[in-house]
């Protein structure tokens, strides 16, 4: 993707993302005024939170896909702000949709405008998981690690030329992880629980676990070639 592309497509980006948010904080702007005002207890907000109207659900899913679509921004916190807002079912749904819709929009974006990716350090790892003996194996893993840029695992998809229907699944597979991380730990936090720790722990260490299937895989290959 050209220069003035780029700019184009994350000037426009980011416009969405500035309307999304001030919508989101306007739907829920009475409930925080009003809870460092009067200091109501924590079930109280909770409440307050999830009887704010299904629509705002659509906002976080929309907020979660452009912010999965531009390179850079980070979507943790509106992610786990879904957990907060929504409970942990439907906070892990928005998460995934949203993710989903967000990398699908942006392998379309760098297929209508291809260009050389820039060499990265990242660059050796999103080789490797596009040339693991189960391609969509790996695109899966690519997706499942928050840090490995998505921009590079979308980049490896277009190189596979998957079709629609593999490339959807290997990134519903691979945000599975990081959006039950996301809902489940807001849920957790909101109602003061530590099994929020607990889980968010054992998911980062099977997250940096997928980095040694990855080795062990190429290490296969390369003993069979």
């Amino acid at each position: 993707m050209k220069l003035r592309h780029k700019i184009f497509f994350i000037t426009i980006g980011l416009l969405i993302l500035a309307g999304l948010f001030a919508a989101i904080w306007l739907n829920y702007r009475d409930i925080v005024e009003n809870f460092f005002k009067y200091a109501f207890d924590r079930q109280t907000l909770i409440n307050l939170l999830r009887h704010q109207g299904k629509h705002n659900a659509v906002l976080f899913m929309a907020v979660i896909a452009i912010g999965s679509a531009i390179p850079g921004i980070p979507i943790a916190t509106i992610a786990i702000l879904s957990g907060i807002c929504f409970g942990r079912w439907l906070g892990f749904g928005i998460n995934i949709c949203g993710i989903v819709i967000g990398n699908l929009l942006a392998i379309n974006i760098l297929g209508a405008f291809p260009h050389k990716i820039k060499p990265s350090r990242f660059r050796y790892l999103a080789d490797r998981l596009k040339n693991m003996r189960h391609p969509r194996m790996g695109l899966s893993i690519g997706y499942a690690i928050p840090m490995l840029p998505t921009l590079l695992v979308n980049y490896a998809a277009l190189e596979l030329k998957m079709s629609l229907k593999n490339k959807t699944l290997c990134i519903l597979i691979g945000s599975l992880p990081v959006s039950f991380l996301y809902a489940f730990g807001g849920d957790e936090l909101i109602f003061g629980n530590t099994k929020a720790v607990v889980i968010a722990v054992v998911i980062l260490l099977l997250l940096f676990g997928l980095y040694e299937i990855i080795r062990r895989d190429q290490k296969m290959v390369a003993g069979k070639a």
